[in-house]
């Protein structure tokens, strides 16, 4: 479900910054280098550690403390929101804030925190292999 909706929105977005706005300069250092440690441990950082620590942050504790002062889906929203800002990329925004509506909406349905984990790991780990396989054919 996450995968269409958020290429879909990535592609709407691609064309709306022209690719302009920034990106993670770790990103690039860690797919130029040829450390298969320092890949391995970017690697992990960002398929298991980053998932773990943003979805506790913003669907177990951010999300329902929004409930308090607005509908589900406005919690969800201003919830999503805040996740893309945080990840401190104006070209981003939008695909991550649909990402973040997305594990937000399955958080909600399935009460399970580790279902949006799950999601969300599958999301960056899948997004790495692709661009390291992308960047590695370049060379």
């Amino acid at each position: 479900m996450a995968g269409p909706i958020v290429v879909f929105i990535s592609a709407l977005n691609q064309k709306l910054f022209h690719g302009q706005g920034g990106s993670n300069p770790l990103l690039q250092l860690a797919l130029d280098s040829q450390d298969t440690v320092a890949l391995f441990i970017f690697f992990i950082t960002a398929g298991v550690a980053a998932p773990l620590f943003e979805e506790y942050l913003f669907r177990g504790f951010l999300l329902p403390s929004l409930t308090r002062y607005f509908s589900m889906w406005g919690a969800i929203t201003v919830s999503s929101l805040l996740f893309a800002i945080v990840h401190l990329n104006l070209s981003e925004i939008i695909p991550l804030t649909a990402l973040g509506m997305v594990l937000g909406f399955v958080y909600t349905r399935s009460r399970n925190l580790m279902a949006p984990i799950l999601l969300h790991s599958i999301w960056n780990s899948s997004t790495l292999v692709s661009l390291f396989v992308l960047g590695s054919s370049g060379k």
